[in-house]
């Protein structure tokens, strides 16, 4: 009995200090897993405040002074180097600048903004736009970089459509009517009456005429002009004179390809400043290559502007503007060099419509008033097949570095 009395006790001391062993293991479990869980709640919290603290940081670590400020100088001697060699060779004939050389620079200058715009730009738009930091605050439509792009595009085809036309309707106002068409016409009219053997048909706002001799009916201002040799008669269409209309839409278009590469310049003289480390020297000299080749193209455009005044003046004040802006952005970086957030929602918006904007702009230009207008010219279908090919190349060569170049900036 004794021994079955101790038995039981044993067995119950057992049963309770397994109890107690049991309790003290699901205290110590819960009080781990509330310890785990507050990790990890510590975690996400810190994981929170680390992704606030990367998006709103600011300032630059590593700056070099004396790098930076000399990298000034030298996008501003390499842009006004490729800006004003074609302008001073167009203007300056005893330099002996090559034509040859200018133009297939021009050529190299179109591959460099049409390679800018859908390797550099576009991609930079859509990769500030999409930026984790930005969030919901684009609505969370990721095809904002491509719309803001479509939108530029058709604004330029307005902008240059509207001041065409506008400039053209000035111009046909005031040179598109003979003073003299009065007389010209009692003129017509008497000749119409004296003649059998042969006809023509001037047509004009001040009515349709009959003429007897073809010289009379070749008006210096007509520039449409629809012969019919069939009925031995001329219709002239308008009194435009095309060079002139053709003048100004050149001048238009090449003030919008001028705005397009400053709005951008600026961006990437903002971002060369705020850049430190071995990506700086990398990016310097791809901004060099971009501005040098960017200046040739558009120091071409400028250099062929007619202007009834002061063409030279007008020529070297747009190059010298177009030399300053991206050195005038990098000196806007170094002063905000210590505020600046780069990755801020609101830098990364501003950076992404700007750049998106830009692409579009670029792409505009690049592809309607430099691509397709430079190639369709009487000039260029009369240059030997040898130069043709060689522009051609310019154009691809261009294009490729630029793209390559965008593996590394």
């Amino acid at each position: 009995m004794v021994k079955t009395h101790n038995i039981r006790v044993l067995l119950r001391l057992a049963a309770v200090a397994t109890l107690t062993y049991s309790a003290q293991a699901a205290s110590s479990a819960a009080v781990n897993s509330k310890g785990l869980l507050r990790r990890h709640g510590g975690a996400d919290e810190h994981d929170h405040d680390h992704e606030e603290l990367d998006c709103y940081a600011a300032g630059v670590e590593e700056w070099n002074k004396g790098l930076h400020i000399g990298a000034i100088f030298i996008v501003l001697a390499v842009a006004g180097l490729g800006v004003f060699l074609p302008v001073l060779g167009h203007f300056v004939p005893q330099l002996h600048i090559p034509r040859t050389a200018l133009t297939m620079g021009k050529h190299l200058g179109t591959g460099v903004i049409i390679a800018t715009a859908l390797v550099h730009m576009l991609p930079g738009g859509y990769e500030s736009l999409n930026d984790p930091c930005v969030g919901s605050r684009m609505g969370n439509f990721g095809g904002w970089p491509g719309t803001l792009a479509m939108m530029a595009i058709f604004a330029m085809h307005l902008i240059e459509f509207v001041l065409s036309n506008h400039a053209m309707g000035k111009h046909s106002h005031s040179h598109g009517l003979p003073a003299d068409l009065g007389e010209r016409k009692a003129d017509l009219e008497n000749v119409v009456d004296n003649s059998t053997t042969q006809t023509a048909s001037l047509r004009g706002d001040a009515g349709h005429m009959h003429v007897a001799d073809d010289s009379l009916a070749k008006n210096e201002n007509c520039d449409a002009v629809a012969v019919h040799t069939h009925h031995n008669h001329v219709h002239g269409a308008s009194f435009l004179n095309t060079e002139d209309a053709n003048a100004e839409r050149h001048k238009i278009s090449t003030y919008i390809l001028e705005l397009g590469i400053c709005l951008h310049s600026v961006i990437i003289g903002l971002t060369l400043s705020v850049t430190t480390g071995s990506g700086f020297k990398t990016l310097l000299i791809a901004i060099c290559f971009h501005q040098f080749c960017e200046g040739l193209a558009l120091g071409s455009r400028l250099a062929s502007v007619q202007h009834q005044k002061h063409a030279f003046l007008r020529a070297v004040l747009s190059a010298a503007f177009f030399m300053l802006v991206t050195p005038i952005g990098m000196v806007i970086g170094i002063g905000i060099r210590y505020s600046y957030a780069p990755s801020s929602p609101s830098s990364l918006i501003t950076t992404g419509v700007l750049d998106s904007l830009s692409a579009g702009i670029l792409l505009y230009s690049g592809l309607v008033n430099l691509l397709a207008e430079e190639f369709g010219t009487l000039e260029f279908r009369g240059y030997r097949a040898s130069k043709k090919v060689a522009c051609f190349a310019a154009t691809f060569i261009g294009a490729g570095i630029m793209a390559l170049i965008g593996k590394w900036a």
